[in-house]
């Protein structure tokens, strides 16, 4: 697979996908915390109403309240008659309890930390029905005025006020845990994200360690085949030259020309792997690329956007005109056969502070998906071409500190954009 089909299926499959995973341990964490939230009240209340009913059974059995062994949670309690006369009575209980049918149940003071119990005894556990199995004569203590008949006359009532400092702790804690259990997973998520992202640069890096020797031995043995037949070149040219006058001779001056240049330029390519930056040096822009111009294949159009007269860029010349030539030959390329008008177009101009060269074209275009890939070694969709040169300006240009990129043109086309700091890499 490559590594722009890894790339894809990373963005589209990988971070979404654990994107998701984290979401959801968010959502059940908070949902966690909300339910024990919920059965902590469920069990505070449950121990309140044990405690009531524990308390009433006592008296039933002793006929008094044993403050001894009454639990220090507990602020008052009281049982009350029908008309609302309390019974027997602790701590902070009232001594008047109104009959209400809508107060019975359990109510919260946040303020004082303290859980509220009003209800029937005989909606209650098996300790407050007992109390109806005792016998007449009146409660011990109380009088005959107070005796079971004067209790359960009517449902009657029980009071309990305990203190729930400890549970309202807990839910503090719960509704802050639930509050920062997705800030918490996002964290989680964010340091993992970090993690795989620095793998995936990693194994990219290593991948394209492994693609860039590949190239370089690629580009070693082309350069070594390249070297042969040019020193075959070299010397039927002498031979030619002894043979023609001085006049005609001249005639030949372009082709040791163009055999010292692609000598240079094959030495550059087979170094390039060591040093990929070659020898920088200052240029002119604009005169460098009017000249370079002048030797590129009709039909062609240089311009500059403005006045870039002294525009000037630290880079290895060489290499550079390398870059543009394969960019404009590609554009050449792109023309079908026999269409009319294959004109290329080269413009100079400044985008904060950085030079860009843009080499546009009105040929068949890149396909789609294909502006990434085009730039893998060895890739090429035409039928003569190894794919090395969009692999070897792009590695020149990063190695200057600029960026190359391909991109369709609105209306049909290819626009290549080399992209460089203005003076050079710092």
């Amino acid at each position: 697979m490559s590594l722009v089909k890894v790339r894809q299926n990373e963005t589209r499959f990988l971070f979404p996908g654990f994107f998701i995973l984290f979401a959801v341990l968010a959502v059940l964490a908070v949902f966690l915390l909300v339910g024990e939230s919920r059965r902590s009240r469920i069990l505070v209340e449950y121990e309140a109403d044990r405690t009531a009913y524990t308390l009433a059974y006592s008296f039933r059995s002793a006929g008094s309240l044993d403050t001894s062994t009454v639990d220090a949670s507990i602020k008052g309690f009281a049982l009350y008659a029908y008309s609302g006369e309390a019974l027997a009575r602790l701590g902070t209980a009232p001594e008047f309890l109104a009959f209400d049918e809508e107060r019975p149940g359990f109510s919260y003071d946040a303020q004082r930390r303290l859980l509220t119990l009003v209800r029937k005894p005989a909606m209650g556990g098996p300790g407050m029905r007992g109390m109806m199995g005792m016998p007449g004569g009146g409660l011990p203590g109380r009088g005959p005025g107070l005796g079971p008949q004067a209790l359960f006359r009517g449902p009657g009532m029980l009071f309990l006020s305990m203190d729930i400092t400890s549970y309202y702790r807990q839910q503090f804690l719960y509704r802050a845990a639930a509050v920062l259990a997705p800030f918490a997973v996002a964290g989680i998520a964010a340091l993992f994200f970090s993690f795989i992202a620095t793998n995936i640069r990693h194994r990219r890096r290593a991948e394209e360690q492994e693609t860039l020797a590949r190239l370089g031995e690629s580009a070693r043995t082309l350069a070594h085949e390249i070297r042969n037949p040019l020193g075959a070149i070299r010397i039927q040219t002498g031979l030619l030259r002894r043979k023609m006058t001085a006049s005609d001779s001249s005639q030949l001056d372009a082709i040791d020309e163009e055999v010292e240049r692609l000598s240079i330029l094959t030495r550059r390519v087979s170094n390039f792997m060591k040093n990929p930056r070659g020898t920088p040096q200052r240029i002119l822009v604009q005169d460098f690329l009017r000249e370079l111009a002048g030797r590129l294949p009709a039909p062609f159009v240089f311009t500059a956007a403005g006045d870039q007269s002294q525009t000037a860029m630290t880079i290895d010349s060489e290499l550079l005109r390398s870059v543009v030539e394969n960019l404009v030959r590609n554009a050449h390329e792109s023309y079908d056969e026999g269409s009319g008008d294959r004109q290329v177009e080269m413009e100079l101009s400044r985008e904060k502070g950085h030079i860009v060269i843009a080499v546009r074209d009105r040929g068949k275009g890149i396909p789609a998906g294909l502006s990434e890939k085009v730039f893998d070694p060895f890739f090429t969709d035409k039928v003569h071409g190894s794919g090395v040169g969009l692999s070897l300006s792009r590695r020149i240009v990063e190695a200057a500190g600029g960026t190359l990129t391909l991109a369709q043109r609105h209306g049909g086309g290819t626009e290549a954009r080399v992209t460089l700091p203005a003076g050079g890499q710092k």
